[in-house]
Formats: C-alpha cells, sequence, structure tokens
C-alpha cells in the first residue's frame, strides 16, 4: 500500500474541520429528546480499508454528548490506529456540530461534508455518516484525495457501555498491593512483585503500568523479568465496571532471550486483577495477579491557618518528589508568643496521612512556627512520602526609595577576594556573579574591581557606580558549568541575587511586594560608555564568543516594573524574562543616553493593553538598573559607568 495514503488518513482524522454543509434539520421529535437518546460512550471495532482492502482494525472508545441545543459531538480521546505491527498515535479526534434525524429507536447523524485544504495534499473532502439503532452505533468516514483520486473508508461498529462520558482512568491509577498471584503452566515460586503494582493516569481513559518485576521461567531456573506498560486502553463496560485493553509486546532480555508477553484486566470494587501470559518457545506461563487499591498521592493539597496575625494564607513552591517548600506571612509586629500558637488545617491527598515530629499530626493542634516545622505526608501506599518545610515571613512594606548613601558588607567572613559592597535595605546587585567568576583569576582577577562600588561622584551623598566588566570569557564544560561571558554589566536591582549554575541570569530575583499602583519612576544619573561594542550572538549557550559591532555606542537601562504574581515567596521575574513575560502590568523606562552631568528623570508608568492595577490581586514591583541595556544578552562595551542617585518610584 502507499505509505502516503495512511499518512493522509491520519491527517485528515487529525485536522479540524474548516468547512461544513447540512442537509435542512428534519426532526420527528425534538432533537434535545434524540441528543439525549444517543449521548455516552460507545465500545468496538475501528476498520480503514483502502480500495476495498482492510489495512488496520482496533478496539476504540467513541463519545457522544450534546453540542449545542440541536447537534452532537463525535470524539475519540488519545486516538490510535494499528496497521501490521504499528501502532500510531493520532490524538484527539473532534467533530463537533453533527446534526440528527429520525426517533427513539433509530437516531441519524446526517450526512456531513467538509472541505479541507492541506499544504500539499491539497484538497481533501471528506464526509461522515452514521445512525444509532438502540445501543449500536454504526459510523462511516469517507475521505477522498482529489489529487490522488482514492477513497479511503473508516467504520466503527460498537455498543454503548455508558450514557456517561466519564474519564476513569483518574479513579483507577493508584497502587494495588499484592495479595494474591497464581501461575500456572511453569513450576516457579510466584515471588515477584513482592508488595504491588503501580497503574498511572496517563490520558482520557488511558492508564500505564509502573514497572515491576515478574518471577518467570527461562533456562531451566527460575529468572525476573522487568514489565511495564506505556499505555492501555480502558474499557468501560455496561455494568461499570472497567477493563484494560489487550496489550502484547516483546520482553527482551540479552541473558534469558525474548518472550511475548499478553496482559488484560479489570478493576472491580478497588481491587486490580491482572491477567498476563509470557510465552517463550514451547513454554507458556500464565498469572492472575490480584491487588488491593491504596492510593499513591501524597501532597498537602491546601493548607490555611485562621488567625488575624496571618496576613498572606500559606505558598506553595519548589515542591519535588520528595520535598517541598511552604510559606506564610505574618504582620510585621507578630510575637513568638502568637507565632507558637498558630493552628494549620490541611487538606491532604486522599487516604494519605500526615506528621510533625514522628507523630500523626491532630488536628486543631497548635504548632510552634518560631522556627521552620517539618510536615510528612506518607501516601496510603506506604511507597511514596514528601517533606514540607513550613516557614513564615514578615509581610513589610518596602519603600521603593533610597538616596543610596547607607551600603553594607557582604561576605565578611569569606576570603578577601569575595569582599563587596552593596546597598542596604533590600538593594541587591549583579556582584555574587563576579565574586563567582573570580575564582578563575586568568579570567578577572581576584584584585580587580567589582561591577557596582559606592561613589562620593554623587548628586547627593552617595551614589552607585555601575560600571560594565571585561571578564573575558569561557566556554561552558559537560552542559552543567555555564559559559563565562565577556561582557558582564554592573546591574543595581530590588530583589535578591542568587545564584543560578545552570542559568546565570535567572540568578537575579527581581522584585518586592507592591500593595498600591505606581505612578512615575524618577531619580537621577550620569552616563559614560566605553569604547568599544562587544555583540554576543548566542547569550544562551555561548556567552564568551563575541565580535566588535562598531555601529553601536553602549546605552544604560533604568527600569521599574509592576508585575502579577500568584505567590509573594516564590515568584519572581528574572534576567530572562524582565521585559517580557506576560505578566507584565506597567512598566517605566527611562530613554537614558550618555549624560556628562547629573540628569534627573521622572517617568511615568504605562500600563500594558488590558491590564489595570487590582487591589485584590497580588503585585510585585521591581526597580532594575544596568550599565549596559543588553547586558542580559552578555553584550555591551566594557568601561560603560552609570552613575545612579536617589531612585524612587512615587504612589
Amino acid at each position: 500500500m502507499k505509505k502516503n495514503l495512511f499518512y493522509l488518513f491520519v491527517f485528515a482524522l487529525s485536522c479540524t474541520f474548516l468547512i461544513s454543509c447540512n442537509d435542512d434539520d428534519d426532526y420527528n421529535v425534538d432533537p434535545k429528546t434524540l441528543i439525549a437518546e444517543i449521548s455516552g460512550t460507545y465500545l468496538g471495532d475501528l476498520v480503514v480499508t483502502l480500495d476495498g482492502f482492510q489495512v488496520g482494525q482496533s478496539t476504540q472508545q467513541i463519545y457522544v454528548t450534546e453540542d449545542g441545543e440541536a447537534s452532537v459531538k463525535l470524539e475519540l480521546k488519545d486516538f490510535a490506529i494499528t496497521i501490521g505491527d504499528a501502532t500510531i498515535a493520532v490524538g484527539d479526534i473532534v467533530v463537533p456540530g453533527i446534526t440528527l434525524a429520525g426517533d427513539q429507536s433509530k437516531v441519524e447523524l446526517k450526512e456531513t461534508n467538509v472541505v479541507i485544504n492541506h499544504p500539499e495534499l491539497k484538497e481533501l473532502q471528506v464526509k461522515v455518516t452514521g445512525v444509532i439503532t438502540g445501543e449500536t452505533a454504526d459510523l462511516h468516514i469517507v475521505v477522498y484525495a482529489a489529487e490522488l483520486k482514492q477513497n479511503i473508508d473508516v467504520t466503527f461498529n460498537g455498543e454503548r457501555t455508558s450514557k456517561e462520558v466519564k474519564d476513569y482512568a483518574m479513579e483507577v491509577a493508584a497502587w494495588y498491593a499484592r495479595t494474591e498471584l497464581t501461575v500456572t503452566g511453569v513450576d516457579i515460586e510466584a515471588k515477584y512483585p513482592v508488595d504491588g503494582i503501580e497503574v498511572t493516569y496517563v490520558g482520557f481513559n488511558k492508564i500505564g503500568i509502573k514497572s515491576f518485576s515478574l518471577s518467570c521461567y527461562a533456562n531451566d531456573k527460575t529468572v525476573t523479568r522487568s514489565i511495564s506498560i506505556a499505555s492501555a486502553n480502558l474499557l468501560v463496560g455496561a455494568d461499570g465496571d472497567t477493563s484494560i485493553g489487550t496489550v502484547k509486546q516483546t520482553l527482551t532480555h540479552k541473558t534469558y532471550g525474548d518472550a511475548e508477553l499478553e496482559l488484560s484486566g479489570k478493576f472491580v470494587d478497588g481491587v486490580l486483577t491482572l491477567n498476563m501470559t509470557v510465552t517463550q518457545g514451547e513454554t507458556k506461563a500464565v498469572y492472575v495477579y490480584t491487588g488491593a487499591k491504596k492510593l499513591t498521592g501524597y501532597a498537602i493539597e491546601k493548607m490555611t491557618i485562621d488567625n488575624s496575625v496571618v496576613v498572606v494564607q500559606p505558598e506553595f513552591g519548589d515542591i519535588t518528589t520528595t520535598a517541598g517548600s511552604v510559606v506564610f506571612f505574618v504582620k510585621p509586629e507578630a510575637t513568638e508568643d502568637q507565632l507558637k500558637s498558630l493552628v494549620p488545617q490541611f487538606e491532604i491527598s486522599a487516604g494519605a496521612k500526615i506528621t510533625l515530629n514522628n507523630q500523626e499530626y491532630v488536628a486543631g493542634t497548635p504548632v510552634d512556627f518560631t522556627t521552620g516545622q517539618k510536615f510528612v505526608v506518607q501516601a496510603e501506599s506506604g511507597k511514596s512520602k514528601r517533606t514540607y518545610t513550613v516557614t513564615y515571613q514578615k509581610l513589610t512594606s518596602f519603600d521603593f526609595k533610597s538616596d543610596l548613601n547607607s551600603w553594607e558588607t557582604k561576605n565578611e567572613t569569606g576570603a578577601q577576594y569575595r569582599i563587596y559592597e552593596e546597598p542596604a535595605n533590600g538593594w541587591a546587585t549583579s556582584n555574587e556573579g563576579v565574586a563567582w567568576i573570580k575564582l578563575y583569576p586568568a579570567l578577572y582577577g581576584p584584585e580587580a574591581p567589582y561591577a557596582v562600588t559606592q561613589s562620593d561622584d554623587a548628586k547627593s551623598g552617595k551614589a552607585a557606580r555601575l560600571e560594565t566588566l571585561n571578564t573575558t570569557g569561557q566556554a561552558g564544560m559537560g552542559g552543567f558549568i555555564p559559559a563565562i561571558p565577556v561582557v558582564t554589566s554592573g546591574s543595581l536591582f530590588t530583589g535578591s541575587f542568587k545564584v543560578n549554575i545552570s542559568n546565570t541570569l535567572k540568578s537575579t530575583l527581581f522584585g518586592y511586594p507592591c500593595f498600591k499602583q505606581p505612578v512615575a519612576f524618577k531619580g537621577s544619573y550620569k552616563y559614560t560608555p566605553g569604547t568599544t561594542y562587544y555583540y554576543c550572538a548566542q547569550p544562551a549557550d555561548k556567552a564568551n564568543e563575541v565580535v566588535e559591532d562598531k555601529t553601536k555606542t553602549d546605552l544604560p537601562a533604568m527600569n521599574a516594573v509592576l508585575y502579577e504574581v500568584d505567590s509573594y515567596a516564590f515568584e519572581y521575574l528574572d534576567g530572562t524574562n524582565l521585559l517580557t513575560s506576560d505578566k507584565i502590568v506597567a512598566i517605566a523606562s527611562v530613554d537614558g543616553k550618555a549624560q556628562a552631568q547629573y540628569t534627573d528623570f521622572n517617568v511615568s508608568f504605562k500600563f500594558l493593553d488590558n491590564k489595570t492595577f487590582d487591589s485584590t490581586k497580588k503585585y510585585k514591583l521591581a526597580i532594575v538598573c544596568s550599565s549596559s541595556k543588553d547586558g542580559d544578552k552578555f553584550s555591551g562595551a566594557p568601561g560603560s559607568v552609570l552613575l545612579l542617585d536617589d531612585l524612587e518610584v512615587t504612589f
């Protein structure tokens, strides 16, 4: 058969129908009655023929649901078709807007003709018809490719197994603790799996089975083979029970040789029965595994603390398979006694339990949150657990204003070359990044200056001096140590700097909570561009490679950005998305240039289209300044100097 014809069929099914033409809507009864009569889940055979030759057959479920006042929608979820030994995944097939005719005893899905224009195959003509008689659905799809002048016929014949359209895979996904395992056909001890089998959710009525070991017979002895099922159909029976569609696969092993597996099963009242046949040559082992459902969830789904001292309820972040972080915010004046008497309330995964200090936590018990507390959630299966570290922060109102006269020393107890200064009271710089570069003295010497320093060249008092540095550059190593840039700009911002070794631009965590609508960003600056501008074409992975661009002169960057967050504790903009994130609500950007003397600026915030300040939402505000406008792309002119003084956002 022509391979193109199969792909044509797949494409035709997976495309969105663009143009639809239906006959006049003639109903013997109210269409709502017909819709109610045929809605549900149908299980049956899907057969594909080409010029009269059958090229594929598979068991599929089709879902019929209401689609407006007088039509239905047909869906095949996670559709796949098998031709020979090859299984091709197509995806969800959705056919909306099909009108009906007939009566309750026989409902006609009226012919729908659609035309699909494909860039390569040109015009495809598709015709869909069908009849549902009682509980039986007969559907017919014809795809005609004008250029190939051939028809592909697709037929479906199936029975309604449920009047519901429901995803049962969510319900059966769980750990099934072993209750019994029998094996016939071979004389071995069915030792493995010892404890259980885990069924996972894959998609709509699709499940998987995580890898497990099975005791098998090979080479005249008992061995173990690893079995895992990536995806299997979950079939819904008329009695409401669910079964696993038959899966066949080859179990390969260099030592024991290959064997053929056939697997099916069913779920009844929380019990999994798994039928497996393993065949190797003349040897056939037949297994029946039964397991009791034990849920595998082990999450804190919600945590609240009902106390007036708590102003922001617990926020979740940094969740891994074994650990999680939770932060809640309290009033600035909160006392230790108040923090010791807080009573948390938890919603956790069904079947799981939560412990504190190795004891099951009793609801309503006060917890001392003056120090971080570790709550452990264990799944009902006993196979998984996660430790949540819960801490508090005081929610203070950041001033977003600094005369830059107060500075503090960082890394005082470290090596001399790691000691630097930066503005006090919540301001951060790129100096910590420079400290890491100084680990490579051949690139940037230990005695070389930091990118951000305090300066007496100020409008009043002290000023911040930001300089773009030439840090030589070095290629990344092994995919886990990033390239060291040639151009390292000096940056000053509200927020914090935490080194991210995998992506240095994510080291800058911009912004603090903002509770009022900002009006303008103002301050004073001087700027002198460096003499030679370097352009980095691939900042993501080759920051060490630059070329001189004689057409460009460096410019400074001075921005104030208001952005929306779901979490004060864990959500930030960073060097990768400061001016591009879809979370941005408003920006005040200074059009800076070379200035020999201090120049004042006062720039109003511009709100993005369709965005406003909503006092019921959470926001952060970041002031971010750099000695090179494209320093986030590792482009700029070493020697560029930006002097800043009296920065402020007004409200």
